[in-house]
């Protein structure tokens, strides 16, 4: 089954925080989890993760905090989920570099592997142009 995590979930939810503040404004991720209810720890990977795709940055010191580094405009969903995640794929064996290391020595026949490539195209492609603040605004 095709499903999101919650750390992509919480990203969304990050991401979608930081796109609401005011210029110059930055989010304190402690205030974001007690807002939220997340714990700090797993949102603070999630911050980082996000800080080294370059979506979002961190102000440090005492009034530091966080802010976002791109367009909200243009984050979409593929970024988000792959900064998360790493790179996506309906199966491991359509991932780069793979070299179908999921066990199966058909890869050049593979009937399935056919079928998964094409789901995968095009949901990668509708990630690719659905962009966050079409969906959820701001």
């Amino acid at each position: 089954m095709l499903q999101f995590t919650k750390e992509v979930d919480y990203g969304i939810q990050l991401i979608s925080a930081l796109a609401k503040l005011d210029k110059g404004q930055l989010l304190s991720l402690h205030k974001f989890t007690d807002d939220a209810n997340i714990s700090f720890l797993f949102l603070q990977r999630i911050a980082k993760k996000l800080r080294m795709a370059g979506l979002i940055m961190s102000v440090k010191g005492a009034q530091g905090g966080y802010k976002l580094n791109k367009d909200f405009k243009k984050i979409n969903v593929k970024e988000i989920v792959e900064a998360l995640e790493g790179e996506c794929a309906v199966s491991n064996c359509l991932k780069t570099g793979c070299g179908c290391g999921c066990g199966c020595n058909r890869a050049d026949t593979c009937c399935s592997k056919k079928i998964f490539k094409a789901i995968n195209d095009k949901l990668m492609k509708f990630m690719e142009e659905m962009k966050v603040s079409e969906v959820i605004g701001n």
